[in-house]
């Protein structure tokens, strides 16, 4: 039996690091960021609590100021340092290359309804939000095998290949110390989480 309290984390942490790639920020998300809880000494625990105290006092000042910066690095107009979609890493920076089209029939392999609009479905934001969307299933299923087995698919095949490389991107090119500390702890929780998926994987299946 998987602890609830480790599924209830995951679900947590994907849809809040999902909402922190969103533009734009809002004082609703980095008040939940503040807000949040995380026990333990792992590393991706403490990336989180680096996270929290990257922000200074929540207010309108902070929010406006990491907008503009947000915008810079991913958003545009014009060149942006840290491209948020799959395709620019693994395509050659072809935006709705074949990253894209792939994670686009993953998401309806499963069930989930790529956005309409203007994001690719190949947008981190999105890539995470889908494994939250996962989290989710794996803990409010009387089964989570399923879910748990597709997140770590999903993981190998489509985030974990541009991860690194985004993250990089993104704590190369930017001014404030918020966003270098999200790429860290995106990067280690993921990563954590692929390690955890590897064990729980394993003994789901030999049970």
């Amino acid at each position: 039996m998987i602890p609830r309290d480790i599924l209830e984390t995951r679900l947590v942490l994907y849809h809040l690091l999902a909402a922190l790639y969103r533009y734009p920020l809002t004082q609703e998300k980095l008040s939940a960021l503040q807000a949040l809880s995380i026990d333990g000494e792992s590393p991706s625990a403490q990336a989180i609590r680096s996270l929290q105290n990257a922000l200074t006092e929540v207010n309108h000042m902070l929010v406006e100021r990491l907008n503009i910066e947000m915008t810079r690095l991913m958003e545009g107009p014009g060149v942006t340092p840290a491209v948020p979609y799959a395709s620019c890493y693994l395509n050659g920076r072809q935006l709705m290359g074949a990253a894209a089209q792939a994670v686009h029939r993953f998401y309806l392999e499963h069930g989930v309804e790529p956005e309409q609009g203007s994001i690719p479905p190949d947008h981190i934001a999105l890539e995470l939000g889908f494994l939250a969307v996962l989290a989710e299933r794996a803990l409010t299923d009387t089964k989570p095998a399923a879910a748990l087995e597709t997140s770590q698919r999903f993981l190998r095949e489509h985030l974990q290949p541009w991860l690194r490389l985004f993250c990089a991107a993104l704590e190369g090119s930017n001014r404030e110390a918020f966003f270098t500390a999200l790429a860290g702890a995106t990067r280690q929780f993921v990563a954590e989480d692929e390690a955890w998926l590897q064990e729980a994987v394993v003994g789901w299946t030999t049970q």
